[in-house]
């Protein structure tokens, strides 16, 4: 049953008020009501006691005296006080002896009985009488207590009408801005936010319910505001995405959680073949059987997933790469909802890839595998467990051709050279640019020894023909060294530093030879390997020491230099020669340091020297190794470091800086020409191309080589070649040194060759800087003061 209630706050505040109220003045009128008559019937039962008392008193003595009249007398007296309404006396046999009644007396239930007995007393005797029996009636209590309880009554009537009334008016005090709050908040509710909240100056509860009410109020103008911002804001970024979603060049897919396809573009029937929407997605239908096991675990687990995949053009045929990837899709809780699937075709950047792997991997010029990739097929090739040989070769006079007849010639030599390694090998056999006219060949087999060291005889047999490139007739040839490995343990570098010292041994001993790998190279190697260690226990210990030789002017016999060169006496394997250890040096990456302390000893001497007034230069001997990376700088900072002049220095350099360097040497050469340092030309004579390149590299002084200076008394030949070389140096405005003079015989004829300057034993071996000093200076003895 529905109870239909108070629907009004104020309603129902005051019936929660007034109610209560009502109920406890109701019970205290009550209360009061019932005490009262209490009190009343008491005082009645009292008053009853006493007139009884009172009237046995005044009738005892006519009683006694059997004075009816009289007592009855006495009992109308007592009836017309108006407090008892009936009074009679009873016998002490139960009858009647006198009574009188107040008229207009109805007895009732509710009336008062009051007995008491009439006793005479005389002297110590007591006689009862009779008995007196009084009525008083009920109207004297309830007459009183119906007027106490009405004027109880208006008092509360008037209490609750004032409380009544005091309620009502607070509860429309509070009320009534109550319920244009709740308007303005039902309002709010359904969007309507023109008017501002009611009642936000008041300073009670309520102004500050309507003060957050009209916060709420504008937070919810604004946050409205926005939310049609967003929404259309929102509803722009569904359309872009689903518009990229549909025009973008991948394939896009996305499942519900039971697999079937909700949403795809267009490429997806392209990528995807069969997946359509509404139709559940099958990856075995477009991808390979492994890649589609792979990929349906992974889906299966709700894990991300991607691969790569050759799958056929669903419309061309046309193979495509491609990348699968995707993952789940989840809510804000974690909950799954799908997969998303995108498939992207990198056709394009797979070639792109593996054309950017194939140039990575092979010469651009010549098309053939680089060094990378000849040492990365040689490692694979000894991981299997192969025997494989390696061959590496260099052209011989590729600078000359190179520079004289320009870089295009000397490509499209190299282009023909790769062309014949290509052709000429077969099976098992891969055939390598290395660099610069490095070339190699692996082979792989049981017998690549003896097949590789049959393509390299037929290569150096091909190359000592004649070439016609761009019609220039070509004369090179080329030199080739052999190593054979076999097995996992063995290193590929091991073997291309095998190949490579054979090479060296070929070119050793003579261009256009092939050499090949055996074991006196390899004590060759071990020792080399000895003393590239103990070298650099010598550059810390700084126990390589420089030697002084003297170059004397062959006309007047003076001191006007000398030749600074480098020993070294090891403690165990006793003196090792600079022809030894140099190369060691050079091939290390140790030649910088080694050349660094020979050259500040040196110019400190010669700046030591010049201070005691000697005008001549000491020479220091600079590796075609230095070259490249600024020998200018790293010669200053030497000078700079020893305090030495560059007047007093010379730089002694060999034509191999000017066929391996070019034109950057010659840009370092003359950076050391205006440091004031002169540069002479070591060896002259024994190369290939010594004179072409004197034009190019114009040094300050030229050395005849020893091997002419030994030959000079037997071989007119020989003087006429060392008297065009003076005349030649001399006319370039060069001086001339004969190195290796040993006999007066050596001078004599050096004389007469017009050669400018002696160096050799003829005036005496290698010295000291303490005896060099003396030398120079014979009177200075042990006055001077020299460093160790």
């Amino acid at each position: 049953m529905n109870v239909v209630g108070p629907k009004t706050l104020r309603t129902r505040i005051l019936l929660g008020v007034l109610i209560p109220v009502f109920l406890i003045l109701a019970a205290g009128l009550t209360y009061e009501s019932y005490d009262h008559r209490a009190h009343l019937i008491e005082g009645q039962h009292q008053q009853g006691d006493m007139v009884a008392r009172l009237t046995a008193t005044t009738v005892t003595q006519a009683l006694w005296d059997f004075d009816i009249v009289q007592v009855e007398q006495s009992l109308q007296q007592i009836v017309a006080l108006g407090q008892v309404a009936s009074v009679e006396i009873i016998g002490l046999a139960g009858e009647q002896i006198a009574a009188a009644t107040a008229p207009g007396f109805t007895p009732s239930e509710g009336d008062f009985i009051t007995t008491h007995v009439i006793e005479y007393v005389l002297g110590d005797q007591h006689e009862e009488l009779g008995e007196l029996r009084l009525t008083l009636p009920v109207e004297h209590v309830t007459g009183p207590l119906m007027d106490t309880t009405v004027q109880h009554a208006a008092v509360s009537v008037l209490i609750f009408a004032l409380l009544a009334v005091s309620v009502f008016l607070v509860l429309t005090r509070i009320s009534q801005p109550l319920t244009k709050i709740g308007t303005a908040i039902d309002d709010i509710y359904n969007g309507r936010f023109d008017t501002a909240v009611p009642y936000q100056s008041r300073t009670d509860e309520i102004g500050m319910l309507a003060q957050t009410l009209e916060q709420m109020r504008r937070n919810e103008v604004e946050m409205a505001d926005l939310r049609a911002h967003t929404t259309e804001a929102s509803r722009r970024e569904r359309k872009r995405i689903y518009r990229a979603l549909k025009s973008t060049r991948d394939g896009v897919i996305l499942t519900d959680e039971t697999g079937h396809v909700v949403f795809s573009n267009a490429n997806a029937s392209i990528f995807f073949a069969d997946a359509r929407d509404g139709e559940k997605l099958n990856f075995r239908s477009w991808l390979p059987q492994d890649v589609a096991e792979q990929i349906e675990e992974r889906v299966a687990a709700n894990q991300d997933f991607a691969a790569e995949a050759s799958v056929t053009h669903f419309n061309s045929g046309e193979e495509l790469n491609l990348l699968v990837r995707g993952g789940p899709i989840r809510d804000e809780e974690g909950l799954y909802l799908g997969t998303l699937l995108l498939a992207t075709d990198h056709s394009d950047q797979a070639r792109q890839a593996a054309r950017v792997k194939f140039m990575a991997e092979h010469d651009s010029l010549t098309g053939l595998p680089n060094r990378r990739l000849l040492e990365h097929t040689l490692g694979n090739w000894l991981n299997q467990g192969e025997q494989v040989s390696i061959l590496l070769a260099d052209l011989d006079h590729f600078k000359m051709i190179n520079d004289t007849l320009g870089h295009p010639t000397g490509d499209a030599l190299l282009k023909v050279v790769g062309e014949k390694f290509l052709g000429n090998c077969g099976k098992n056999a891969l055939a390598a640019r290395l660099g610069g006219d490095e070339f190699a060949i692996l082979v792989k087999g049981a017998a690549s020894e003896e097949r590789l060291n049959s393509i390299a005889n037929s290569l150096v047999y091909d190359l000592s023909k004649p070439l016609t490139i761009d019609g220039n007739v070509l004369h090179t040839g080329m030199s080739a060294g052999i190593a054979t490995l076999s097995g996992s343990e063995a290193g590929s570098t091991d073997g291309i530093r095998c190949a490579d010292l054979a090479l060296y041994e070929a070119k050793k001993g003579g261009r256009g030879r092939v050499e090949i790998f055996h074991k006196d190279l390899e004590t060759v190697i071990k020792r080399k390997t000895l003393l590239e260690r103990e070298l650099r226990g010598a550059l810390n210990e700084g126990s390589i020491r420089p030697v002084f030789q003297v170059q004397t002017d062959l006309k007047t016999g003076q001191i006007i230099g000398f030749e600074t060169l480098a020993r070294w006496h090891h403690r165990h394997l006793g003196s090792i020669s600079p022809a030894e250890f140099i190369p060691v040096a050079e091939d290390s990456g140790l030649i910088r340091e080694l050349t660094y302390q020979i050259m500040t000893h040196a110019f400190r001497a010669a700046a030591r020297w010049h201070d005691m007034g000697w005008t001549g230069r000491v020479a220091v001997n600079l590796s075609p190794k230095l070259f490249g990376s600024q020998v200018d700088e790293f010669v200053n900072d030497c000078l700079y470091e020893t305090g030495c002049p560059a007047s007093a220095v010379e730089a002694e350099i060999t034509e191999t800086v000017v066929l391996s360097s070019g034109q950057s040497a010659l840009k370092e050469i003359e950076a050391l020409q205006r440091l004031g340092v002169t540069v002479a030309l070591d060896d002259f004579g024994m190369g290939y191309s010594s004179l072409s390149y004197l034009q190019k590299f114009p040094v300050n002084k030229i050395k005849v080589d020893a091997a002419f200076v030994s030959k000079l008394p037997d071989s007119a030949e020989t003087r006429a070649i060392v008297v065009a070389i003076a005349e030649l140096g001399h006319a370039l405005g060069m001086h001339v040194t004969g190195e290796g003079a040993e006999t007066e015989v050596h001078r004599q004829l050096l004389r007469e060759c017009k050669v400018d300057y002696l160096q050799g034993y003829f005036d005496g071996p290698p010295m000291a800087e303490r005896a060099a000093t003396a030398r120079l200076f014979p009177g200075a003895g042990l006055h001077l003061q020299m460093s160790n």
